[in-house]
């Protein structure tokens, strides 16, 4: 059966938006106006309906498919609609196989209407090993035979493929052996990918081990993927997920340039709520635009040094968590403050789920020099803590006056340059081409003493010393920018003791009820904030 076109723009629905809280009720009617062409619409092309971690009806997916139909848009040939299922190791399986029977609805009705079918592939996430893929393929293998059992579709295992959306360190490092894997596996299943679209996210990894190394892995697996392409012949589409604040990939229109680079090779780039809401419709239409004009044509991306790639990973990743550890238990109280801007599921309780820790060892089998991997051995790992989602833990930290950006990057340059010398820091600057404007960015909303309040003593040296440094070596220091920018600095500071009292930080016991008068102040504080610097998280 043919595949589905490679799509540049895929429309998703994560809680990043400042400016707009968007209900489950909302969103079929929202994906319409994403992927209707200009002027009526946005001009996006794929539509990631999201099912992990979020209270997603499962007749969303048959509902948007239909309503697109009304408007004369194919699902499948015009337009793409591609759900992330739930993993099933992390939600269970039974929401998983509700998930994939949502897509069997679907193409039964596109079917019957049409004679195409409306969703070809679905989303993995967390994906953590070939094996779990292999497992979910068997689980699809099994979906659509019984809808060809029941409903007369086809037989085709092929007919329904995986992405896999690799997002923490060893998967986004190991791209190569897990897809090679794969696709080995699939093929005894019945299933030989003549393509394989594949997902790296930016949030996860930024949130575990900082931006410069989440920025570097990722590159590294736009690389390996078209490696692995060049030595056995399977095409590879690979999917950026990211949002529009630096943490999270500063995937934004004014960012564009910087984003052909560093990514070079990318197929498909994810327009997140903050791009349409916070950043707007006509920003976002010519930046689906450019990406449609401009992605297909670009080389990929080619590593000349995969280990210094590592080793500037190790470095920083070392200086990024020997403070976020000591950030995890004030971060997690902050980020339950931060508005919720879709319906999803509680990060705590039965039916929630929290990241897992990163782990530093992992770091340090791969870096060159021994003192390194020692060191990065040795940062203490608490016993337990849970991880807040990255664009809450992004919200909660700028909120505070302390982009997360800037942690771990001044001494992380400082010890690159210690270590390698001046020319590894220029090689950094060239092969990370948007890392200054990004630190400019977020060195606009640096408020330490605002952060002050909220932050152990030696966290506050640390970062102190990280914008020093980076004054030092890229020659950025933290300044106001816009008129907006001196607002955001007044929000800060006024909503600092509120902020303090509410969320228990220095008065565990005087918790404010979210439904106080000073709690919806904050909470609104809180949204103009994101407004103001462009996305929530």
């Amino acid at each position: 059966m043919d595949l589905p076109r490679i799509p540049a723009t895929m429309m998703t629905q994560h809680p990043d938006s400042a400016s707009r809280y968007v209900s489950i009720q909302e969103e079929p009617q929202e994906a319409v106006e994403a992927l209707l062409p200009p002027p009526d619409g946005l001009g996006l092309e794929e539509v990631m309906i999201d099912f992990e971690g979020k209270l997603t009806p499962y007749q969303q997916t048959s509902q948007i498919v239909v309503d697109l139909a009304a408007h004369a848009l194919a699902a499948g040939r015009d337009v793409l609609v591609t759900p992330r299922i739930p993993s099933g190791e992390e939600e269970g399986v039974f929401r998983q196989l509700m998930a994939l029977m949502s897509v069997v609805e679907s193409n039964y009705r596109a079917f019957k209407r049409n004679g195409l079918y409306a969703v070809r592939e679905v989303i993995l996430p967390m994906t953590r090993s070939s094996e779990e893929l292999i497992s979910v393929r068997e689980r699809v293998n099994d979906v659509i035979a019984l809808a060809h059992k029941e409903f007369g579709l086809s037989p085709d295992p092929s007919i329904i493929m995986l992405i896999p959306l690799f997002e923490t360190a060893p998967q986004i490092l190991g791209v190569y052996d897990e897809l090679k894997a794969y696709i080995a596996a699939s093929t005894e299943l019945g299933v030989k990918p003549a393509r394989i679209r594949y997902m790296l996210g930016l949030s996860d990894m930024a949130l575990s081990y900082g931006l410069v190394p989440a920025t570097m892995a990722v590159k590294l697996g736009i690389a390996d993927g078209y490696e692995l392409s060049s030595r056995d012949g399977i095409e590879v589409a690979p999917i950026l997920g990211g949002g529009t604040l630096p943490f999270r990939g500063r995937l934004s229109l004014e960012n564009l340039d910087n984003t052909m680079v560093d990514y070079s090779g990318v197929r498909t780039v994810t327009i997140q709520s903050a791009m349409r809401y916070d950043r707007g419709a006509e920003e976002t239409r010519r930046l689906a635009a450019e990406l449609k004009k401009r992605l297909s044509t670009l080389k990929p991306l080619a590593v000349h040094s995969r280990q210094f790639y590592l080793d500037v990973i190790g470095v920083f990743s070392k200086h990024y968590l020997q403070t976020f550890y000591r950030l995890t238990d004030v971060a997690s109280r902050l980020s339950d403050i931060i508005p919720r801007q879709r319906d999803r599921l509680a990060r705590k309780g039965e039916s929630g789920y929290a990241r897992d820790l990163p782990r530093p060892a992992i770091m340090a089998d791969l870096v060159s020099q021994p003192d390194l991997a020692a060191e990065l051995r040795g940062i203490a790992v608490p016993e337990s803590a849970e991880l807040p989602r990255a664009i809450s833990y992004a919200a909660a930290l700028y909120s505070i006056g302390l982009p997360p950006e800037i942690i771990g990057t001044g001494r992380g340059v400082d010890e690159l340059v210690e270590r390698f010398g001046e020319e590894s820091l220029k090689s950094l600057v060239a092969e990370y081409r948007g890392l200054k404007d990004s630190l400019t960015f977020a060195l606009r909303f640096v408020r330490l003493e605002t952060a002050a309040d909220f932050i152990p003593e030696e966290v506050l040296f640390e970062v102190e010393e990280d914008l020093r440094l980076i004054g030092e070596h890229l020659g950025i220091t933290p300044g106001v920018e816009k008129k907006e920018d001196r607002l955001y600095h007044t929000i800060l500071e006024t909503m600092r003791p509120m902020l303090k009292e509410i969320s228990g930080i220095g008065t565990a016991e005087q918790l404010i009820t979210d439904e106080s008068v000073e709690g919806k102040l904050v909470r609104d504080w809180i949204v103009r904030l994101g407004s103001i610097r462009g996305g929530l998280g």
